[in-house]
């Protein structure tokens, strides 16, 4: 096996040692199970060299040798009710190699064949370390995790990152120590918790509910815009088809500096181009299906705001970001758009402020829907994702770790999200001097003749980008 000293620094591994999930985390593992639900996330990393799949299970090896990286698994829970636990695990799944070298119109086909791979931590495994070479003499690898794992930046950090921020902060959350176990009588205990909770909620509902309104009320005096924004759209759009077990996606890469010109040549950010290539790929789906076109578009802005920070760090941030939000922006229907992204910005940033107004949990819904069968909470998250369209994502700058695999040294790399109960979600990678862009698309629910490959390329064109795709 190949010396793992030239790699980044990662957590050595705590022998043995085991925490709980949290509650919502349980649902997000039950949500995998449920139809063609894929809640992954994960990262694609272009090399100009050869890499054996020794090497590469050396790689998986490293990304498992921390419970706060990828080593760990989900273990049942043992009474009806209770939390599941994690346990260290610094055993990787099996890497997969493709059979043959692909070139670059195969290697889009090698891409969208690996996106739909199921994954489950507690009754399989809940990450996948994939590649394939290239007839040029490269290697394309594809890192896929289940979301229970944690968010991008967090998952990360714990993976690549230099030590500088803690490892728990977007991953587990908790300490693994030595030998520790989750016991039993922990487990009964967790039942008794949740009812508590969930009967406490339930009864914090009303206020909870009163002082949201008061919140949204406030959060919407204090961004003024002109024009103003737009209202959320009514109802659902019936056009939209259901879900699909498909998956497909497209890679794009420029330098930082044309990605941010471009932007601000337009009278943006780099953000605001990401949501607008977002909106414009969701008309393009609908223009194609015979939908509402003139339908205003919603999305949904995980986004690290970065320079574009409207304000100091506010306290609890979600991530390990210091301005990491979740915004929701309306943009117009009709046809895709190109030009000045002056009102979008505005429209953004009235947005990222208005989500800093609401950013208390309301826990009174919360701790009542632990109440809630599994299955009926998730009904109801699935409904309220339906009210938006597309997702476009920002976690930040990719640790510069990432990019190193043993004695390689990657080209290009990007972060990738997939859809839930949304058309797509484009993502924004950054690196050193380099802009990532990926787009993962649900053909099932774009429509007919969904071409997200394509798609991609024409917005490239339509805002003047020389980026190319992988």
């Amino acid at each position: 096996m190949l010396p793992l000293t030239d790699l980044p620094p990662i957590t050595p591994h705590t022998a043995g040692g085991e925490v709980p999930l949290a509650d919502q985390a349980s649902l997000v593992l039950r949500a995998g199970r449920m139809g063609t639900v894929l809640p992954h996330m994960g990262w694609v990393l272009r090399f100009p060299t050869r890499i054996s799949v020794e090497e590469l299970t050396a790689e998986a090896e490293r990304l498992a040798a921390s419970p706060y990286a990828l080593g760990r698994r989900v273990q049942p829970r043992r009474v009806p009710g209770g939390r599941r636990r994690w346990v260290a695990t610094p055993v990787p799944p099996p890497v997969r190699l493709a059979p043959r070298p692909v070139d670059s119109d195969a290697l889009a086909g090698w891409l969208d064949g690996e996106l739909p791979t199921p994954l489950d931590p507690e009754h399989g495994h809940g990450w996948l370390v994939t590649a394939a070479h290239t007839t040029d003499g490269g290697t394309v690898v594809l890192v896929i995790v289940h979301h229970l794992y944690g968010i991008a930046p967090g998952v990360l950090e714990a993976a690549y990152g230099d030590g500088s921020v803690d490892p728990r902060d977007g991953t587990v959350g908790l300490t693994f120590q030595a030998h520790e176990r989750y016991e039993l009588r922990q487990e009964l205990r967790s039942v008794v918790e949740r009812l508590v909770l969930g009967v406490r909620g339930a009864g914090r509902m009303t206020g909870d509910a009163l002082r949201a309104a008061a919140s949204r009320d406030s959060a919407a005096k204090a961004p003024v815009t002109d024009p103003p924004p737009i209202p959320n759209p009514r109802g659902r759009d019936r056009t939209r088809r259901s879900p699909g077990p498909a998956r497909s996606g497209v890679i794009a890469e420029f330098s930082a500096e044309e990605w941010d010109t471009r932007a601000a040549e337009l009278g943006g950010t780099g953000n605001t181009l990401l949501a607008a290539i977002a909106a414009n790929m969701v008309r393009r789906g609908r223009v194609g299906r015979g939908g509402d076109v003139d339908r205003p578009v919603r999305l949904v802005l995980p986004i690290d705001l970065g320079a574009d920070a409207v304000g100091e760090r506010r306290d609890g941030a979600l991530g390990v970001r210091p301005n990491m939000v979740t915004a929701s922006l309306v943009l117009p229907g009709g046809p895709p758009q190109y030009g000045d992204l002056t009102v979008t910005r505005r429209w953004m940033k009235a947005a990222f402020v208005a989500d800093a107004a609401t950013a208390p949990p309301v826990r009174g819904f919360n701790d009542a829907a632990r109440l809630l069968p599994e299955a009926l909470a998730i009904r109801f998250a699935e409904r309220a994702a339906l009210s938006f369209d597309a997702c476009a994502s920002n976690p930040g700058a990719m640790p510069a770790g990432v990019r190193r695999l043993g004695r390689h040294t990657a080209t290009s790399a990007a972060t990738m999200g997939w859809p839930i109960a949304l058309d797509l979600i484009a993502a924004l990678s950054r690196g050193p001097d380099s802009v990532g862009i990926t787009v993962v698309g649900d053909p099932s629910r774009l429509g007919p003749g969904a071409d997200v490959r394509g798609w991609l390329g024409d917005e490239l064109r339509g805002w003047g980008l020389r980026g190319g795709r992988w």
